[in-house]
């Protein structure tokens, strides 16, 4: 099984290959670059392995929520690949992979995951891992830091730069904070290779990023530039 993994959704551009029952990644801090970068990243990534593109079994992305033009950047790059390669896709949240990358990295398995998604609200997603195995609580959603939903006990860790930028309005004391975790294609490449493996993938066209603000992108009387992926 061999996977390619990106996002791009925050200021890192990341690239992951999983194969032969490993990962190996590349990390590159680009702000507002990923475009110029991702392919050439991509390109050094498989030559260093010794993998070449028409070995990849599926292609697994951060579809968001993020940076509006970063989604766009990843999806745009999954569907062109995976349609030259013929070869399917898998989409996954930029906040999943935040809190898998956090659990991967420090262990932390009860994460509230808090993105700063400007305007004056938080992009939100509340995870529990038990088992290596990684549960949405709620939805993923988008909200003022004064109206999203808590958890009753202060057992859970915030991640994201959320709380950092809004740490004095989120009603909420978590047990310990790290606001600079970030969506890494590392944990994009082990969440893909369990969807692979249950066979949930999707079609090249259907590589689509999420914003979950409805109205991203729209003016009056238009509708939204892009559909989310779920």
């Amino acid at each position: 099984m061999k996977i390619l993994a990106l996002d791009t959704s925050s200021p890192i551009c990341s690239i992951a290959l999983l194969y032969d029952q490993k990962i190996v990644s590349r990390d590159s801090a680009v702000t507002l670059k990923q475009a110029q970068v991702i392919l050439s990243e991509i390109n050094a990534l498989l030559t260093s392995e010794n993998i070449h593109l028409n070995q990849l079994d599926a292609i697994a992305f951060g579809c968001g929520p993020g940076s509006f033009t970063g989604a766009r950047i990843a999806a745009s790059i999954t569907q062109g690949l995976a349609y030259a390669l013929k070869i399917p896709v898998i989409s996954i949240s930029s906040l999943k992979a935040i809190a898998y990358a956090t659990y991967l990295d420090l262990g932390w398995d009860k994460l509230l995951v808090g993105v700063d998604a400007r305007m004056d609200e938080i992009y939100w997603g509340q995870y529990i891992i038990q088992h290596e195995v990684i549960s949405l609580m709620h939805e993923e959603c988008i909200d003022k830091p004064e109206k999203i939903q808590f958890p009753d006990k202060n057992d859970w860790f915030g991640v994201g730069n959320a709380w950092e930028v809004y740490l004095d309005r989120i009603p909420y004391q978590p047990f310990q904070i790290d606001p600079t975790r970030l969506p890494l294609a590392k944990a994009i490449a082990h969440l893909a290779k369990i969807e692979l493996e249950a066979g949930r993938t999707l079609l090249p066209h259907q590589a689509l990023p999420v914003y979950l603000r409805n109205n991203v992108a729209k003016k009056s009387g238009n509708k939204p530039v892009m559909p989310a992926c779920f």
